[in-house]
């Protein structure tokens, strides 16, 4: 029932969206005057679309390539509405001053109309690239004072493994990492977002991964919505991941733990459970901890950790949605100071939810140099 309510609720957003930019733009363009009709029959199929893709997202039926062709279907009519909309306040205030765009001579509104639809053209192809192309690393330094040597860790979250990105995406994810000579890999969430069956014949891929000390893969919350049990019988037995739910690992030289996430709370399986994974901890020693939703170091006592990793916000991936972000997590990505111990480092992940759309949001793969204090 919650599936069919948010359907509905955005493919009625995009078509009430789809309809502002036909009355707001489509009419009142001037080098449109004549192709009005197919504007209004392309405008309606995109809705027509978007509203497809928004039910049957799930279903079996849909390929990957027909998935992929309907989830890049969103992006026009996402960056087409905040150009009217741009354009329709620039006519407010015109209007204010006691002037019009009818003012203004043909030639150069013709010129400015075709400049407006170029913009458009580009900002949509750019939002889609920006969903799928696979990401550049950004470098983080971070002091850890009691850290006796210098760690490179590379960070992934939130590939999104599914119809949409799959094993090319993953491979060359794989490459880039490969190319950093790291001392271990950290996969913060949201590995899997698709049956895991559809998984197995390149999940072990994962293998391939190169670091000193392993790779190790803490739980996000759409492997519950794709079955817990399986997902983690698919990684247990496809990879050599280290899985990490709500236990740790003494390295040596530092502990990492990693605790389920919070959608368990609602599914009522492999909730987050910190004491249970701080058992282990030797306090002696600095303390790394995978959590895949950052609100995870708002509702439980992370104290006893210097670093938390966490994904999920997608740093907002859509404009404005990071503001909504904010007020959910209370944290949309960077790095932040919760004490004087202990920071949060929040990624914007390697992949993407739902429509291949991306904007003021750039993916990422990250790499963290940590450091002692000298």
């Amino acid at each position: 029932m919650l599936f069919l309510v948010f359907s509905f609720g955005v493919a009625l957003i995009f078509g009430l969206a789809n309809i502002y930019i036909y009355k707001r733009l489509v009419l009142k363009f001037i080098t449109l005057k004549y192709l009005r009709k197919l504007f209004a029959f392309v405008l309606f199929m995109l809705f027509f679309a978007q509203a497809f893709f928004m039910v049957f997202r799930s279903s079996e039926y849909l390929n990957d390539v027909w998935y992929s062709f309907f989830a890049s279907l969103y992006a026009p009519t996402y960056c087409f509405f905040f150009i009217t909309l741009i354009l329709d306040f620039l006519r407010f205030v015109l209007a204010m001053l006691g002037k019009t765009f009818m003012k203004i001579a043909s030639f150069v509104k013709v010129a400015f109309e075709i400049f407006v639809l170029a913009l458009g053209a580009f900002l949509t192809y750019f939002s889609i690239y920006s969903a799928i192309k696979v990401p550049e690393f950004s470098e983080v330094d971070i002091i850890i004072p009691h850290l006796e040597k210098e760690l490179k860790i590379a960070m992934l979250t939130d590939i999104h493994l599914g119809k949409n990105l799959h094993e090319n995406f993953l491979s060359d994810i794989i490459e880039k990492v490969n190319s950093k000579n790291v001392d271990m890999v950290v996969i913060v969430g949201d590995l899997v977002d698709t049956n895991p069956n559809d998984l197995k014949p390149y999940i072990s891929k994962l293998n391939d991964l190169k670091s000193s000390y392993g790779t190790f893969y803490a739980l996000g919350n759409h492997e519950y919505y794709h079955g817990i049990n399986e997902v983690l019988e698919l990684l247990k037995t496809q990879t050599n991941m280290k899985i990490l739910v709500n236990d740790a690992i003494d390295l040596g030289f530092a502990n990492i733990a990693g605790v389920g996430d919070l959608a368990g709370l609602r599914k009522g399986i492999l909730a987050p459970d910190l004491a249970r994974a701080k058992v282990d901890l030797n306090l002696s020693k600095p303390s790394i901890l995978l959590a895949h939703q950052p609100k995870t170091a708002l509702l439980y006592d992370v104290s006893d950790f210097d670093l938390i990793l966490s994904g999920h916000t997608h740093g907002g991936q859509v404009f404005p949605f990071a503001l909504l972000v904010k007020l959910q997590q209370g944290f949309v990505s960077g790095l932040y100071v919760l004490s004087e111990k202990t920071q949060l480092f929040v990624s914007r992940g390697a992949g993407f939810w739902g429509p291949s759309l991306r904007t003021f949001s750039q993916s990422e793969l990250v790499i963290l140099n940590l450091k002692g204090r000298k």
